[in-house]
């Protein structure tokens, strides 16, 4: 996916471009990320079209939706780990190193979506074809956790 730097910027600007964005996401009130129904990248985050050949990555036009007139920065990270969440709260500049860091930091978290068994990739179709078929949400996104993730009462 390469990024077309003024072709996101006429993006964001057009409305029929927003509805279509804004069409392919299912916000969830258990975990208030709003998931990407939409087209699945390899590393299991949204892919949008903008324009004929032009792909972005979704939380990219996410991003600049929500910081109108400042420039996308080189990687959107989520506060939620969640690679399909496009809520604008959970989205954060980064860079790839800080990126790195955050998962390095996070993946060993119980519960985290970083320690989902089936991959990135995986876990973001279960959780987009539950989101587009009405089935529960949470089931979608607990069910690759390894069994202490999903069963670990809490030590405190």
């Amino acid at each position: 996916m390469e990024e077309f730097p003024d072709v996101l910027d006429e993006a964001v600007k057009d409305p029929r471009v927003i509805a279509r964005y804004f069409a392919k996401i299912t916000p969830d009130p258990e975990s208030e990320c709003w998931w990407w129904t939409g087209a699945i990248s390899g590393r299991g985050h949204g892919r949008f079209w903008i324009r004929n050949g032009k792909v972005v990555i979704a939380q990219r036009f996410g991003w600049a939706l929500a910081h109108p007139g400042e420039p996308v920065p080189p990687v959107v990270g989520h506060e939620c780990d969640n690679p399909l969440c496009q809520q604008p709260a959970h989205l954060s500049a980064s860079t790839t190193k800080k990126n790195r860091a955050e998962w390095d930091a996070r993946r060993h978290t119980l519960g985290s979506p970083l320690r989902d068994t089936r991959g990135a990739r995986k876990r973001a179709e279960a959780i987009r074809d539950a989101a587009l078929s009405g089935r529960n949400l949470k089931d979608a996104q607990n069910e690759g956790l390894p069994y202490a993730d999903r069963h670990q009462l809490p030590l405190w």
